[in-house]
């Protein structure tokens, strides 16, 4: 199938407890994989907040019967959480996780019965997702929900330090290049989400043509450009978003060098030149060479 296939997949879209449609793209997937391989109805979750709030998978458990492991580091929220699902079939923990050790996932997986090929895995921690996911080595999910930063461009291979206390988030691409190696196909992309899907039950849902990243998700909601005239001005194709903080920055609040100086440096005036080199030298003693 062609990108025609993609576009009647975001039609499916919906949300019930998601946020950008991933609970009516998850049902549309698993509907299409049940033409052709049993499916298991156990999911998991990390990141699980409340089991409500924003879930990728709380529509599985109560309207579709699906059992689970959600886990959920904060205290408070896993309360929440036990309230919100009290169900036996919803296996709740309460574990901040780590990419080795007793605290990684496939461990925390392993203290449950689910199947090694359940139906859904869902990751959303706005940190060390690429992490979480390549740690898994043994646990083959059918369906992989995970979160990307988007406002980085799909040509960029980010990934963020292994350590959960940093928020950068990973890019798109690089998420791609990881599913890749695990053997998955993307066949989804919302706002946040990448969905893939194991590469042996892509062509029950994509057909035979496999999209890419740029087909399947556009960047002109999130993303800017950023670059350099030949006059030293910074320029942008937008203003580049802080979208957890509500905030965003234009091309006035980050350039490196003041308008009058914005010219060739062969064509400053004696003083300008010295203004500029006392600039340049001040700047590389606060941030170095490549600050």
């Amino acid at each position: 199938m062609n990108a025609t296939v993609e576009k009647a997949l975001s039609e499916f879209g919906s949300n019930t407890y998601s946020q950008y449609g991933e609970d009516g793209i998850l049902e549309e997937c698993l509907s299409r994989i049940s033409r052709s391989t049993a499916l298991n109805k156990w999911c998991v979750e990390f990141g699980a907040w409340d089991g409500v709030y924003l879930s990728n998978t709380c529509k599985l458990i109560r309207e579709n019967g699906y059992s689970a492991v959600l886990v959920e580091g904060d205290a408070y929220r896993f309360k929440e959480l036990q309230r919100n699902l009290p169900e036996d079939r919803v296996l709740k923990f309460c574990r901040w996780v780590s990419l080795s050790g007793e605290g990684r996932l496939e461990t925390i997986l392993e203290e449950t019965p689910i199947p090694q090929d359940f139906d859904v895995l869902s990751i959303d921690i706005d940190s060390c997702d690429w992490h979480v996911w390549n740690s898994i080595e043994t646990y083959r999910p059918k369906i992989v929900c995970i979160e990307f930063n988007p406002t980085i461009p799909n040509c960029v291979s980010y990934i963020q330090p292994a350590d959960f206390s940093i928020r950068h988030g990973n890019s798109a691409r690089a998420l791609c290049d990881l599913a890749g190696q695990k053997g998955y196909d993307l066949v989804a992309a919302t706002d946040v989400n990448l969905i893939f899907v194991e590469s042996a039950l892509s062509e029950a849902v994509m057909g035979t043509d496999k999209p890419t990243l740029e087909q399947l998700r556009s960047e002109d909601k999130h993303v800017s450009y950023v670059f350099a005239g030949y006059n030293g001005e910074i320029l942008s194709t937008g203003p580049v978003k802080a979208l957890w903080h509500g905030m965003q920055h234009g091309p006035k609040s980050f350039q490196l060098l003041p308008a009058k100086l914005h010219r060739f440096p062969d064509e400053y005036t004696p003083w300008q030149r010295l203004r500029f080199r006392l600039r340049r030298r001040l700047r590389r003693a606060r941030y170095g060479k490549d600050g």
